[in-house]
């Protein structure tokens, strides 16, 4: 009898030390993941931000593209992201916020975009400074 609650014991302890093992695993493994992933993230935001970020190399392809009156530079870049001209209309946004003129202003008008152009080309073509 007293072999049979040793070997329980012994079975108990060997099974938690095993879940002890694989929890922690997963957990250092998720940390590890997570950690990856924000820091390559933050790091495609920024090069987007600061980087010559275009949506294809060169020669690229002609859009027409409308800035309407109404129009803020956030609903700008949903709509140029919509027509694959940038890559990440949250960093062509901040991109426009972070310039050094105090204002950028929208022109409304029709533009012929190229998915080859930089964000900066961009901004200086649908924007005016003041």
């Amino acid at each position: 009898m007293l072999q049979k609650t040793d070997s329980r014991k012994n079975i108990l302890l060997l099974l938690r030390g095993s879940l002890y093992v694989i929890v922690n695993s997963l957990l250092i493994i998720t940390i590890f993941y997570g950690t990856f992933y924000l820091c390559r993230s933050g790091y495609n935001f920024c090069y987007g931000i600061f980087g010559p970020v275009v949506a294809e190399e060169p020669p690229g392809q002609d859009r027409i593209f409308e800035v309407r009156p109404e129009d803020d530079m956030s609903d700008v870049a949903k709509r140029l992201k919509a027509d694959n001209i940038i890559v990440n209309r949250f960093a062509f946004y901040t991109k426009t916020k972070l310039m050094d003129e105090d204002k950028v202003i929208l022109k409304a008008g029709i533009y012929t975009l190229n998915t080859s152009m930089d964000y900066e080309t961009i901004i200086d073509q649908i924007t005016f400074k003041e």
